[in-house]
Order: C-alpha cells, then structure tokens, then sequence
C-alpha cells in the first residue's frame, strides 16, 4: 500500500536527519507516529464497517 511506502520514505529521511544532527529530527519523528496512528484507526474502522483494505 501506499501508505507504508510514504512511512518506509519517511523514516529513511528522518534516519537521514538524526545523522546529520537535525535539531527537527524529533519533531518529525512525532509526525511520522501520529500518521501511522491516523492509518491503523483508519483501517479499523473501514474494517470495522466491511471494508477490505
């Protein structure tokens, strides 16, 4: 799913800043929970209503 190739992205890139000792590293990191958070409830809820994701 897309999703999880936006996530893999994502992590690649904040993995990318924590190296280079991006002070914004933990801010991103804190976006990057709360979208996966948002994608599990999303797809509990369409699971929930008979929806195959």
């Amino acid at each position: 799913m897309l999703d999880e190739c936006v996530i893999a992205v994502l992590s690649d890139a904040t993995a990318l800043m924590r190296e280079v000792g991006d002070p914004a590293v933990l801010e991103f990191e804190s976006a990057i929970r709360t979208y996966r958070v948002s994608i599990l409830k999303q797809r509990t809820i369409l699971g929930a209503a008979g929806i195959d994701v």
